[in-house]
């Protein structure tokens, strides 16, 4: 009796500046199609100089632990200052990102600060999850944004 070989998948985060070169270059083919920036795969592969085969035998190999695809959910802590509009600007930049809500909760305020968890999907946002966080820690009234879990 011959018993099948089956492993689990491993998987390890690794910094960017440490991958090879064509596992960054797989990535940035990605960010093209995702954000229609090229009309196919293969405009996209000769922008960035790599092969079709590269390409596809890594294409679902990696991917980014913030990226925002594939319709995986994202929770993001946000502090912000119990102010008129604060929760209201919150959520004017997540549907501005075209992001789709899928739970909000709402503390007290606490000390004048209202803590809120935010879920949301990511896979059709016209942005990456990474500049979201950026532009909602700018918004008036926000403390802090920190980002529990993301896609990958």
């Amino acid at each position: 009796m011959v018993k099948s070989k089956t492993t689990a998948e491993e998987f390890y985060l690794v910094r960017a500046d440490v991958l090879p070169e064509v596992f960054l270059k797989v990535m940035e083919v990605k960010r093209l199609l995702d954000f229609k920036l090229v009309s196919s795969v293969n405009e996209a592969v000769k922008r960035v100089g790599l092969s079709r085969s590269a390409y596809y035998k890594y294409r679902k190999a990696i991917r980014s632990t913030s990226s925002g695809t594939e319709g995986e959910m994202v929770t993001l802590l946000i502090v912000v200052e119990d102010l008129t509009r604060s929760l209201a600007r919150c959520l004017d930049v997540l549907l501005e990102a075209n992001a789709t809500l899928m739970t909000f909760h709402q503390s007290m305020p606490v000390s004048g600060l209202i803590h809120l968890l935010v879920t949301f999907r990511a896979d059709k946002m016209n942005i990456p999850t990474e500049r979201l966080i950026q532009i909602m820690e700018q918004t008036r009234g926000v403390q802090s944004v920190q980002l529990l879990t993301s896609p990958g």
